[in-house]
């Protein structure tokens, strides 16, 4: 985000008493250290997820802000950019020069064909990546027909460009597709729908460039070249998802006043251009850390929504999950994922077949003050991800299992993080991570991280990546084919013997069973011969 922070806008269920709402419990079970809401009433955990090297997919380019998608066809999508926000005084002295070197406009974007082994810059010619222009802020949507559409911010507009060649190369589509306008989300459905929103400033679009004030929601028929007039959209704030399966589009809302109600906000008929919402709550006495909470949906259209907590609010501070199983309308308690009282900000979640969710969050190595992500020192910060199997319950309980695990070597960062938007670099304090970072489930069902990386020092991070290299698949096994009931084959009969008129088709037994006839054929032959005899005398 380059301006400041953004409007806040279960399968059979045991008979068993459920834990309270946010209560957490921390088993070893099977040597896997679990979060749930009680270890004796819910699901039992995967294996913990086992992750690969930290790596850098491009040296010479600064990497703040990340997002990652999985493209249909398994190529993996990756934008970052260099946003004038992120630089950082201090360490410009040493380090790199990935700011300045290598500088063609603010957001980059990479593809990789190989699960994220290899990466290709995706250079953009002018004007859609004009020297200067100030780009910033990337996000992917990606419709029905796999072509890709970027979003990002260039000062106060929103430009919009497309790729029908899977992200190596981009046509701009529209420079003002909004315009005077911060942090823009976006999400595709079928061939051509594009969905847009962010906070607007008194602008619009380039068809109606005026009079929307507040966070707006726009769409597009035409891929993206024109826009529909804004929707006000009150609380909304974060990503957008689409069910594409019916076009049901969906946003998280925050009410900041009361309350502090989080909820989903359900677009059922956004497919027929009706951008009316149904706001379903999901809990009460939110207060996070983070700018915005993050959601995902599996194949049968159940959600899954992760959000951070400060303490402040109605739970203990640490990294929460919510699902729902009749598509945004009842939530299930939140259920705390992390394990211990260490400072946590920043989740993200990434969902792959029903019930199988990870969730990954920063936590610093310690505590901070009122969990204060701006707290200087050289804490570290890590990346930690939870995972499960059963994120809608199983057979005997309704709560989810999660193993919880370290997933990168050493930390990705050291100290502050500022979320203060332009304040932060007015005042020379540390925002070269941006304000939040990303994980996908590529083709092969393993969990991959986007994330900045300043372990090596210089005035912004460097685009890091990490990719799940054991334990759980979020692809649930293939179903056993089913092979066809062996045919018996009948015991071979002997040849039937055909019918002729006169003759008996059986024939007579012999043996031991033939005593008696044998018998009396010998009687008969000796009263015919005993007969002759008396004959011949006469």
């Amino acid at each position: 985000m380059d301006g400041g922070e953004p409007f806040r806008k279960m399968r059979n269920h045991s008979s068993r008493p459920r834990a309270a709402a946010g209560l957490m419990a921390v088993a070893t079970v099977l040597g896997v250290s679990v979060a749930a809401s009680s270890p004796a009433a819910s699901c039992l955990p995967p294996g913990a997820p086992v992750f690969g090297e930290m790596a850098i997919i491009d040296q010479a380019r600064a990497g703040g802000e990340p997002i990652i998608a999985t493209h249909p066809d398994g190529t993996l999508l990756y934008g970052a950019h260099a946003g004038t926000t992120h630089l950082y005084g201090p360490e410009a002295g040493g380090g790199t020069g990935a700011f300045t070197d290598e500088y063609n406009g603010q957001a980059y974007f990479y593809w990789s064909p190989d699960h994220g082994k290899t990466w290709t810059f995706a250079g953009r010619p002018a004007p859609a990546n004009q020297d200067g222009s100030g780009f910033s802020d990337p996000d992917f949507a990606i419709d029905a027909a796999g072509t890709v559409y970027i979003s990002e911010i260039n000062l106060l507009n929103v430009a919009m460009s497309a790729s029908h060649d899977i992200g190596r190369t981009y046509e701009l589509r529209n420079f003002f597709s909004e315009d005077v306008a911060d942090r823009q989300w976006s999400e595709a459905d079928a061939k051509d729908v594009v969905y847009l929103v962010g906070n607007v400033f008194g602008g619009g679009t380039s068809t109606a460039p005026a009079g929307e004030v507040g966070h707006t929601l726009f769409k597009s028929k035409d891929g993206g070249r024109t826009f529909t007039d804004g929707l006000p959209d009150g609380d909304g704030l974060g990503d957008l998802r689409v069910d594409k399966r019916d076009g049901t589009l969906y946003e998280t809302h925050l009410q900041t006043g009361g309350d502090k109600i989080l909820s989903m906000a359900v677009f059922r008929n956004a497919r027929e251009d009706d951008l009316t919402s149904t706001l379903h709550p999901i809990a009460k006495g939110v207060d996070m850390l983070a700018h915005w909470p993050a959601f995902d949906l599996d194949p049968s259209g159940n959600l899954y929504v992760t959000w951070d907590e400060s303490g402040r609010g109605a739970r203990p501070a640490g990294v929460y999950v919510s699902a729902s199983k009749d598509r945004g309308v009842t939530w299930s308690d939140p259920l705390r994922v992390d394990l211990d009282d260490k400072t946590d900000t920043w989740p993200w979640i990434a969902v792959g077949d029903d019930g199988r969710v990870a969730v990954a969050w920063l936590q610093a190595d310690e505590s901070l003050p009122d969990h204060d992500a701006e707290t200087p020192g050289e804490h570290g910060w890590n990346i930690m991800v939870a995972a499960t199997t059963t994120g809608l319950g199983c057979d005997a309980w309704a709560t989810a299992a999660y193993a919880v695990a370290k997933a990168t070597g050493e930390p990705i960062h050291r100290g502050t993080i500022c979320q203060g938007g332009t304040a932060c670099q007015a005042q020379g304090v540390d925002r070269r991570l941006g304000d939040y970072f990303s994980i996908e489930i590529d083709a092969t069902g393993r969990m991959v991280a986007a994330y900045s990386d300043t372990r090596r020092g210089g005035s912004v991070a460097l685009p890091g990546f990490l990719r799940q290299t054991g334990g759980p698949s979020f692809f649930a096994p293939a179903e056993p084919a089913i092979e066809p009931a062996p045919v018996t084959q009948p015991a071979p009969q002997p040849a039937a013997v055909p019918a002729v008129k006169g003759v008996r088709r059986e024939l007579p037994a012999t043996g031991v069973a033939d005593t008696g006839l044998a018998a009396g054929l010998v009687l008969l032959s000796l009263a015919c011969a005993l007969a002759r005899r008396l004959s011949l005398q006469r």
